[in-house]
């Protein structure tokens, strides 16, 4: 019997299948198969029902595949203890909006702990990084709660947030519903979790807005609306992190006349709960999410600890 036989079991428990636990561990269907006739060869018995389709796991095979997830556990805990810092890599993704403020914070400390880490970051939406995990291209990603999961994934939530309109001060109306309604709106992409939220409260409330531009990219939004593009709906996290002049230093540049990437400061903005309108306001949830079976679950834990700070 070998660790990696008991993991590609664990994998396919989780996985759904052979060919979904190939995938996810890099092996091919007839690998996977081929370590699971060894597993029954040592056993004297069938682990997988063949006649169904896909194969169907035995009572013993079930029974088997729990232990062997308190071995792989152990074998992990071993890893991230055989040094007194964590080592390796991590390929990790996140979506845009966590990326601007709190993953910064949580690599660094991440890094104080861990120096000898290295740390690959992807950006995507939730659903093509969730994906990507379930797929072993990524080892974790940040994202927004998703609504379901394949099997052999874990969801982590640690933070939740409300929903903000932004608006320019020069917009029309003066409660939400009439700043929401009678000025161009600039929607977060309904394909994202996130959008999809937003654009699912908006109607749950009644609010009916005339869209002109859709953008997955949060800061985007906020400087067009900065701009008197339009108003928005974001989350609150980001509304609340105004940038001030303090926050971009001053940088010698050789051009002629005034530098224009000084007229795309954020300012000019109002900021409104978007709560003023729904007796039950929906919450932006985030999370991580991995593999449940995952040689790197060390590295992901310490993570996921200082994201929870």
């Amino acid at each position: 019997m070998e660790i990696r036989q008991l993991k590609t079991l664990v994998s396919i428990l989780d996985f759904g299948g052979f060919a979904a636990a190939g995938e996810a561990l890099g092996l091919t269907q007839s690998a996977v198969s081929l370590q699971i006739k060894a597993l029954e060869q040592e056993f004297g018995e069938d682990l997988f029902d063949r006649r169904k389709r896909p194969p169907l796991p035995t009572a013993r095979a079930i029974t088997l595949a729990r232990k062997s997830r308190e071995i792989l556990r152990m074998c992990n805990d071993l890893s991230s203890t055989s040094d007194e810092h964590a080592s390796g890599s991590l390929q990790l993704g996140a979506v845009p909006s966590v990326q601007r403020m709190l993953l910064p914070k949580a690599l660094t400390e991440l890094r104080v702990t861990n120096p000898d880490l290295f740390i690959s970051v992807h950006t995507g939406l939730s659903g093509e990084l969730t994906r990507s995990v379930y797929r072993g291209i990524l080892d974790a990603a940040v994202v927004s709660e998703p609504r379901e999961l394949p099997m052999g994934m874990s969801w982590y939530p640690f933070a939740s947030e409300s929903l903000v309109v932004i608006s320019h001060k020069k917009a029309k109306g003066s409660t939400v519903k009439e700043i929401l309604e009678l000025n161009p709106y600039i929607q977060f992409k309904r394909s994202s979790r996130a959008g999809e939220l937003i654009d699912a409260e908006l109607n749950q409330i009644g609010i009916h807005t005339n869209i002109v531009v859709e953008t997955d990219n949060l800061d985007s939004i906020w400087q067009m609306v900065s701009c008197g593009l339009g108003v928005s709906v974001m989350p609150q996290h980001i509304a609340d992190h105004e940038l001030s002049d303090s926050e971009f230093p001053a940088v010698t540049v050789n051009t002629e006349g005034n530098n224009p990437h000084d007229k795309l400061k954020p300012r000019n903005l109002n900021i409104r709960e978007l709560r003023e309108l729904s007796q039950n306001p929906v919450k932006l949830i985030t999370g991580l999410v991995k593999r449940t079976a995952d040689p790197k679950s060390h590295l992901i834990s310490a993570l996921l600890e200082t994201l929870k700070y």
